[in-house]
């Protein structure tokens, strides 16, 4: 990138986004005041974000995004008031998450994901009242969930999975009624899934797998009535399969496999018309293969294995037409 591009004093937007362009960006764009809209993204440019960026004080958004910038983010972003979108996802970006970060009180998406951050999400960001997405996934994050983060009652979405982010989940999270993606999979969460959840009836996706939550599946997760995901696979769970999950007719997706769950496989799960894929193994769930699974004519992949079910096979099973995938195995089924 040319360094004389800086001499465009008056340039409102710089579109460079999407080509092979390389080497460091050059400190001299921290001379484009008027500039606006700056998008550097899906290029090959490398070294650290200058601190001379933070110059750039009329900045609604600024695209980094897929690079193999590295180095902290630099504090000075902090001066970018006018700032709406923030994306530097997909680079090699090192260091803590700036504190500074909270003073951008216009942000409406910020987009950390796929780094090397590392330490803790800071408190600050409850300052940042317009969020709407919050994308800090695949990094090195520790740490706990900020119950802070409830107070951003804007936030849509919200991503932390793939982290080291350890302790409970809030249940401050259950004031973010607006949110319809969280995805907090594959961390080093425990203790219970909060009932408060269940507040967040706008929700289409909860994503909680492989972390080490424990205690029973909340039956107010029944209220999430545009739910098309739910994975909580890949716990500590126990108990019962809430029966409120008949309630989820919108419900693509049901992952509960790898936990402790006992009793029967709830009849009312016959309700989830548009399933497709259903996957309840390596549990310890019992009694027989509900008749109402007939019912579950999308279903693509039905996976009971490693359990002690018992009884029939029910001959039903066969209404599933589009079924590429069925494994019964280890289980007590008896009958031809």
């Amino acid at each position: 990138i040319p360094s004389s591009l800086g001499d465009l004093t008056s340039l409102n937007t710089l579109y460079l986004n999407t080509n092979q362009l390389s080497g460091p960006i050059p400190t001299e764009l921290g001379n484009m005041k008027s500039l606006t809209y700056l998008d550097l993204g899906e290029n090959q440019i490398n070294g650290s974000i200058p601190s001379a960026l933070g110059n750039l004080t009329s900045l609604n958004t600024l695209y980094l995004h897929t690079n193999q910038l590295s180095g902290p983010i630099p504090i000075e972003i902090r001066n970018m008031k006018s700032l709406t979108d923030l994306e530097l996802g997909y680079n090699q970006l090192n260091g803590s998450i700036p504190s500074s970060l909270g003073d951008l009180t216009s942000l409406n998406t910020l987009y950390l994901h796929t780094n090397q951050l590392s330490g803790p999400i800071p408190i600050e960001i409850r300052n940042m009242k317009s969020l709407t997405d919050l994308e800090l996934g695949y990094n090195q994050l520790n740490g706990s969930i900020p119950t802070e983060i409830g107070s951003i009652v804007s936030l849509e979405r919200l991503s932390l999975r793939y982290n080291n982010i350890s302790g409970s989940i809030p249940s401050s999270l259950g004031d973010l009624t607006s949110l319809k993606l969280l995805y907090f999979g594959q961390n080093q969460l425990s203790g219970l899934i909060p009932t408060e959840l269940g507040n967040m009836k706008s929700l289409t996706r909860l994503r909680l797998k492989e972390n080490q939550l424990n205690g029973p599946i909340p039956i107010e997760l029944g209220n999430m009535k545009y739910l098309t995901g739910l994975d909580l696979s890949e716990n500590q769970l126990n108990g019962s399969i809430p029966s409120s999950f008949g309630d989820l007719k919108s419900l693509n997706i049901l992952h509960l496999f790898q936990n402790q769950l006992s009793g029967p496989i709830p009849i009312v799960l016959g309700n989830m018309k548009y399933l497709t894929e259903l996957d309840l193994s390596e549990n310890q769930l019992n009694g027989s293969i509900p008749s109402s699974f007939g019912d579950l004519k999308s279903l693509n992949i039905l996976h009971l294995f490693q359990n002690q079910l018992s009884g029939p096979i029910p001959i039903v099973l066969g209404n599933m037409k589009y079924l590429t995938g069925l494994d019964l195995s280890e289980n007590q089924l008896n009958g031809s």
